[in-house]
């Protein structure tokens, strides 16, 4: 992923630079809201000789005016003559964020398995990488969350694919009007409520007055960082067994430990695992006997020199000491 930096005219160009680097495969689907980032992709992918399947997800957030949104995403694939399937929340009204992209996640990868597609290409650009990362930073995450989106990453079963995160939002809309190309407007993204227009309308511009420059550059560039670290860290740990003996966890670093840690419960399927959480299980590396830590879901046993994760809930855990 490139640096940002200013561009003069002919973004359009940049945009099929981008997406012709990544196409790797005929099949793909591409998450369209109807909003200027998500058509600028669906687009350059049209253009670019492929026949992608739309899937748009309605939230139900705003009434007529998402059903509206996804009638227009509807009739712009019907013109382009490309499948469009649309899905929709069980129920009508606002969510919070966490359920919200849980609900489309689960329809991405539903959908995505009915339509045999295996790729789902989305379209963040840098402005969105940015305030992914300093909400990951001020939850406390690790390097692995200041890492941001990766343009390339398996998630929820699917290759997802992010060719847009080297451009800003404001290049993606440049690109849009040279092109002549319309959207719908989502107010929803002005509304302070959630916790990322808050981030978006008033923590980075007051960071950027503050600081006396642009922070997204720098933010993204962290993230760019933290990738290469994470790449490392995956050749590092190399496999993981399913049942890892603590006794060898035991002779490596705290930073060996945590890596490790996450690494083998995103491999049992158990991901977002927080500072806590890590913690907790890392802390059965040094105990003797017996002794397990509950997790969302589930738990992790320590037996016999093993660690074991096990689907259960409702299970009070003893803990480590």
């Amino acid at each position: 992923m490139r640096q940002i930096e200013a561009r003069g005219k002919g973004v359009w160009s940049g945009v099929m630079e981008a997406v012709g680097r990544v196409v790797r495969t005929k099949k793909v689907a591409v998450g369209v809201s109807g909003g200027a980032d998500s058509v600028v992709l669906a687009e350059a992918v049209w253009r670019a000789g492929r026949k992608p399947v739309i899937l748009h997800f309605n939230h139900r957030w705003r009434g007529r005016v998402g059903d509206a949104d996804a009638k227009w995403v509807e009739a712009w694939g019907k013109k382009r003559g490309l499948r469009v399937v649309v899905g929709r929340a069980p129920k009508a009204g606002r969510t919070g964020e966490g359920e919200a992209r849980e609900l489309r996640w689960n329809f991405f990868r539903q959908a995505a398995k009915r339509c045999g597609v295996k790729e789902l290409w989305l379209a963040q650009q840098a402005d969105d990488q940015a305030e992914t990362v300093l909400m990951q930073l001020l939850r406390g995450a690790g390097p692995d969350g200041l890492a941001g989106m990766a343009e390339r990453s398996n998630q929820a079963g699917m290759v997802v694919v992010r060719p847009l995160l080297g451009l800003t939002r404001e290049e993606v809309r440049r690109a849009a009007k040279e092109e002549g190309l319309s959207w719908r407007e989502d107010r929803t993204n002005e509304d302070e409520r959630g916790w990322r227009s808050r981030v978006r309308r008033k923590v980075l511009p007051y960071l950027a007055k503050s600081y006396g420059r642009e922070v997204r550059v720098a933010l993204c560039r962290a993230a760019e960082i933290f990738a290469g670290e994470r790449e490392h860290w995956k050749k590092e740990l190399g496999t993981i067994p399913v049942r890892p003996d603590v006794r060898e966890w035991r002779k490596k670093t705290v930073a060996w430990q945590r890596r490790a840690v996450r690494g083998w419960l995103e491999q049992v399927a158990y991901r977002g695992a927080n500072y806590a959480e890590i913690e907790g299980v890392r802390n059965l590396v040094g105990v003797g006997g017996t002794a397990c830590w509950q997790l969302r879901g589930g738990w992790v046993k320590r037996s016999k020199n093993k660690l074991f994760w096990v689907r259960e809930m409702g299970r009070i855990a003893k803990r480590a000491r």
